[in-house]
């Protein structure tokens, strides 16, 4: 099946407790410098099974980003062959990366990271193209980026791609707990590119008559 990937069925706390055992243990944290740990991290994304490139999800997180391994412009190209390559291919993996790489790096770095990655929105890959709006969901009460993520939601609500317009819903309904007339502009000029899941998602916390004047445009359209 598209978009589905192998899972040995091990939990997250499993893998996290793992991944730092072998990270101590294994002399990897005392005899391999910061950036050939880097290197190594990088690496777990090549395997097949989700819990490795989860643990990839993590190593950077956890370990590399708060011994300030990690720097957006230097690493985005990095970053972004990880997609190209095709070694993360699903929305799993796609939003774990963005919500605990991705976001953390806007979040220390400033609007020159967010400029960065926001500028995935152009890419032919679907998954790095989601990037682009998935790893703002943690700033939608954060109105200097609003912007930013009008402009990355307007290419991905184009394209045809269910998983382009799951994520702009899911940073649309977000985002209307606190300016809910921001999506409300939004919505307006784009309806038409919205499917009926991205809508739903997308007016979640509207009113619920204002929800139904919405839902009957877009079954109108």
């Amino acid at each position: 099946m598209k978009h589905v990937i192998p899972f040995r069925g091990v939990k997250m706390p499993a893998i996290r407790s793992e991944l730092h055992r072998w990270h101590t243990d294994d002399g990897i944290k005392t005899n391999l410098s910061l950036m050939d740990q880097k290197d190594l991290g990088l690496t777990l994304f090549q395997e097949q099974d989700a819990e490795n490139k989860l643990a990839g999800v993590l190593f950077l997180r956890e370990i590399l980003l708060p011994a300030g391994a990690i720097e957006c412009r230097r690493d985005i190209r990095r970053f972004a062959e990880l997609f190209d390559r095709n070694w993360i291919y699903d929305w799993n993996i796609c939003d774990w990366f963005c919500v605990k790489v991705l976001n953390p790096l806007i979040k220390r770095e400033g609007r020159k990271c967010a400029e960065v990655i926001a500028a995935w929105k152009n890419a032919g890959n679907l998954w790095r193209a989601r990037c682009s709006v998935v790893a703002f969901v943690g700033e939608a009460s954060n109105q200097e980026y609003y912007p930013i993520m009008q402009a990355t939601c307007g290419v991905l609500i184009k394209r045809e791609e269910r998983f382009a317009k799951t994520a702009v819903g899911w940073l649309m309904r977000d985002i209307s707990g606190h300016d809910e007339q921001f999506v409300k502009e939004f919505l307006d000029s784009n309806l038409s590119h919205f499917s009926l899941e991205s809508l739903k998602n997308a007016i979640k916390y509207f009113d619920k008559d204002l929800q139904i004047i919405y839902l009957e445009q877009k079954k109108a359209s």
